[in-house]
């Protein structure tokens, strides 16, 4: 199967057709300059000793080692084989709350920042594992379903930010029943959740229940705490990202946020988890790295890729030899 790994390349074919005005606007110059002269077909023949099938030749030549250097530029490949890779692994689902709760500067510069900085430096770790991404703040969505395209699923975490759900609040709950739906088998293990949040549930839901359903359907839960537990007000931010103000309550009072080690921690240990607090460095991240490989792998899939070979050679050899041709051939007879 021939397939052309640079189709941009295409737009170099406009060449052909210059090149070919420039031919005609040669002549038209030179036969109007020879016209003043004399006769122009004698002077060729005689004077000039000129043969115009050669020049008609030359030009052949320059065409068709032009058109065989931008075929080369379009590299030419043609398939050879069919691979069938096994990769072992398991599916990884995280968890980032966005709340407003998250934009706390007790962690440097915020949580939320943090939260991605902990996301990043794990994916940048992976290998084989399917990763997927689900957002929440009152309320919760996938954001990334499970994918081993880790740019992709980098891309999407960049994109989110604490507009992405519209719903205030905090709900863990929402967000670990919304992991699970993520899952797309119901083998009752190589499944996880990697919580990462400041853990205090404002909403209605039961994280806890949540959490031992997860563990009903073979899912642990490793929760990554950001903040602090003596917390820090919510700052309130106007359209270029300045500080205003911070977040108030009913009575007028500043909003602290604390972190919720303790529920946190539950969440971990009721699913055969772990619970760990953000901290600057890889030492936690090393952690979570060697608690779920414990969790052993699975065949996830048979991936069958297609190998293709450059073939530009060809045509780009061809190319150098008309334009070789071009340089050597004669247009005047020789004397």
């Amino acid at each position: 199967m021939l397939r052309f790994a640079n189709t941009y390349a295409v737009v170099l074919w406009l060449g052909v057709p210059v090149l070919i005005l420039l031919f005609w606007f040669a002549d038209a110059i030179r036969r109007r300059a020879l016209e003043k002269i004399g006769d122009s077909a004698l002077i060729r023949r005689a004077i000039l000793q000129f043969i115009p099938s050669r020049r008609r030749w030359k030009r052949v030549f320059l065409l068709l080692g032009y058109s065989f250097f931008v075929l080369a530029a379009m590299r030419p490949q043609v398939g050879t084989k069919l691979e069938k890779v096994k990769r072992e692994g398991i599916d990884i689902v995280f968890a980032l709350d966005v709340s407003k709760s998250m934009l706390a500067e007790d962690l440097k510069p915020n949580r939320l920042a943090n939260a991605k900085s902990e996301i990043r430096a794990f994916i940048n770790h992976q290998t084989s594992d399917r990763v997927g991404l689900v957002v929440f703040a009152g309320d919760a969505f996938l954001a990334c379903p499970l994918t081993i395209d880790y740019d992709a699923f980098l891309m999407f975490l960049e994109s989110v930010d604490i507009t992405s759900v519209d719903a205030p609040g905090t709900d863990i709950a929402r967000a670990i029943d919304i992991c699970k739906q993520a899952f797309t088998d119901d083998k009752p293990r190589y499944k996880a959740i990697i919580l990462i949040t400041d853990g205090e549930q404002t909403a209605p839901g039961d994280p806890i229940s949540s959490a031992i359903d997860a563990q009903k359907s073979g899912i642990r839960i490793f929760t990554i705490g950001v903040g602090t537990p003596t917390g820090a007000p919510i700052p309130v931010k106007d359209a270029s990202g300045n500080i205003v103000g911070y977040k108030k309550d009913e009575n007028g009072a500043i909003v602290t946020s604390h972190l919720d080690g303790a529920t946190l921690t539950e969440i971990a240990e009721r699913t055969g988890g772990k619970y760990f607090p953000a901290r600057p460095g890889s030492e936690e991240l090393r952690k979570i790295l060697a608690e779920i490989d414990k969790m052993g792998k699975r065949e996830m899939e048979s991936i069958t890729f297609s190998h293709y070979d450059e073939r530009f050679y060809y045509p780009l050899g061809a190319a150098i030899i008309f334009l070789f041709l071009f340089w050597i051939f004669p247009e005047r007879k020789r004397k």
